[in-house]
């Protein structure tokens, strides 16, 4: 009698574990006064602002989506060309090592530290340059202008 059920649970066990679907992504999201810095990958640093939301797939690369708010990216790794983040109708495409992005109702903007990013919208594919910063909607690409560092993201000054 013991032997069948442990039988049993056993077989049930393994069952389960076969027809489980792993995790497929994972939520990082801060409330009003909280800040997070969590790491997507090894060589991929994530720091959100307050109020701010992002999944992040467990895939390679890692697929990215910014939900709500500000968020900055530090890439320590040479593979910064295979990190990509959504944000609305537009992707937004690492080919550099640090910078942020802030999600507005009506698109977003990105600010550059240091390196590239292409920002890809209906219109063509757009790039920014350390330094630059440039708003967005799932259209185009408009604002492109010259920054000081200090304003990539000026939320991580204020720890």
């Amino acid at each position: 009698m013991h032997c069948s059920i442990a039988a049993t649970a056993l077989a049930l066990g393994l069952i389960s574990w076969y027809i489980s679907k792993p995790v497929t992504a994972r939520l990082h999201e801060t409330v009003a006064g909280q800040r997070l810095t969590v790491k997507a990958t090894p060589d991929i640093g994530i720091t959100l602002d307050a109020d701010s939301a992002v999944t992040v797939a467990n895939s390679q690369p890692p697929r990215i989506e910014l939900l709500r708010g500000n968020v900055y990216f530090d890439v320590t790794s040479n593979d910064a060309d295979k990190l990509e983040v959504k944000v609305g109708e537009a992707r937004i495409k690492d080919i550099g090592t640090r910078f942020s992005i802030r999600m507005r109702p009506d698109g977003g903007s990105v600010a550059v530290a240091d390196g590239q990013v292409e920002i890809h919208v209906a219109t063509g594919t757009y790039l920014v340059s350390a330094r630059e910063r440039a708003d967005f909607d799932g259209t185009r690409v408009t604002g492109h202008r010259i920054i000081a560092e200090a304003d990539v993201a000026p939320w991580r000054l204020d720890r």
